[in-house]
């Protein structure tokens, strides 16, 4: 089995291309607003002359663009290859990429003054949630604290005293590793949004602007 993993929501564009548990290739940029045009070429560079049997896509959350780039182009690949296309949230994909812990939460960049976190304790995930600093400090004060792992962390956390657990894999690596670790844990490829996109409308009313 050969699979093409398309990582598109945090900071950077990733692309993995691995065969049987095994990493071929790996390539990434860091990207803010350009994903689209980045990711044709990482594929490209990434794929050669090799030929996959499947593609994964990192379905979110993470930026609401990126989410909707990485998705479409899988879509596309999938639809001109014929080959099936599935998807894996950004949790599931960090937390498989983890050694094995009995408390951990995992937080993901929200480009707010929140943090997206999904906690697993013995294993078992809790339902994801937007957190302020102030509950996650609330949390790591608490008489068993969690362990911190995941995107985003560094800069919400500043100053704050936690320990961290730190993924062996990043972006399209922990999204293809996750596929040949646990197949159960892949999804349909529907974009996984915590909350809706931020837009601006413009003053001035439709009705004027005939």
């Amino acid at each position: 089995m050969k699979i093409l993993a398309i990582d598109t929501t945090g900071w950077r564009c990733s692309v993995a291309l691995w065969e049987d548990s095994q990493e071929l290739a790996f390539k990434e940029e860091a990207s803010k607003c350009d994903q689209a045009a980045l990711l044709p070429q990482l594929v490209k560079d990434v794929m050669g002359s090799e030929k996959v049997d499947q593609l994964i896509v990192n379905i979110g959350p993470g930026s609401f663009t990126g989410i909707r780039t990485g998705l479409s182009f899988a879509k596309g690949l999938a639809l001109a290859w014929k080959i099936p296309l599935k998807g894996i949230d950004s949790f599931t994909a960090t937390y498989l990429s983890l050694l094995p812990q009995n408390d951990i939460l995992i937080l993901i960049d929200a480009r707010r003054q929140d943090i997206f976190g999904k906690r697993y304790i013995d294993g078992i995930p809790e339902e994801a949630q937007s957190l302020t600093r102030e509950e996650i400090e609330k949390c790591l004060c608490s008489a068993s604290p969690p362990l911190i792992a995941g995107m985003g962390a560094y800069s919400f956390l500043d100053g704050l005293e936690f320990q961290e657990c730190v993924a062996l894999r990043h972006g399209a690596q922990a999204v293809a590793h996750a596929f040949f670790k646990d197949p159960n844990a892949m999804s349909d490829a529907v974009p996984f949004y915590m909350r809706e996109a931020d837009v601006t409308f413009s003053h001035q009313s439709c009705s004027s602007a005939l």
